[in-house]
């Protein structure tokens, strides 16, 4: 009896450190996209850091900074932002649910310039010219254009009905 106890108080205590425990629930996004503009090469150069954490930096009680710190230069640093460039263009034309629009937008440091266009459920075509910049906002001119036939009013859905597949005999086994 007492090699049972022993045994179930060894499992009991090894159990949780041999136990696998799922990772929690997490999620990221990241974007890695191609980024047009200057490509600029920094150098930097070593620099000898300090022996001893202790000695290095701000003497919080005398409030002065540590002489051997204060021999390092300070690096320049270069603060680069890319020019976010791009450019794109879709269109859509399906036949069947009469679907028609094209898009195409650009853009050029902070201006950004686009067009859209669809097709009404009445057969208009809507244009849409827009820019945007930090100066002016978000700025959009609209036209409508008559244009041909009205779409065709899309099909009534299906209507199914249930069908009762339990039998009378189904409730013997």
């Amino acid at each position: 009896m007492a090699f049972v106890l022993k045994t179930f108080a060894v499992l009991a205590l090894t159990s949780p450190a041999i136990s696998v425990y799922a990772p929690g629930g997490y999620s990221y996004n990241r974007f890695s996209g191609p980024v047009s503009g200057k490509i600029i090469e920094v150098q930097v150069p070593a620099a000898e850091g300090a022996q001893q954490h202790a000695d290095y930096g701000y003497n919080h009680h005398q409030r002065l900074i540590d002489p051997q710190a204060a021999k390092y230069d300070r690096l320049k640093t270069v603060d680069y932002k890319a020019k976010p460039d791009y450019q794109f263009a879709y269109g859509v034309q399906d036949p069947h649910s009469g679907n028609q629009q094209d898009h195409k937008e650009s853009r050029e440091g902070d201006v950004v310039r686009g067009e859209y266009s669809l097709v009404e459920p009445d057969g208009s075509i809507r244009l849409v010219k827009y820019t945007a910049d930090p100066k002016n906002g978000f700025q959009a001119t609209v036209h409508k254009k008559p244009g041909g036939k009205p779409n065709a009013p899309a099909p009534a859905p299906a209507r199914y009905t249930q069908v009762d597949h339990q039998q009378e005999d189904s409730g013997e086994y």
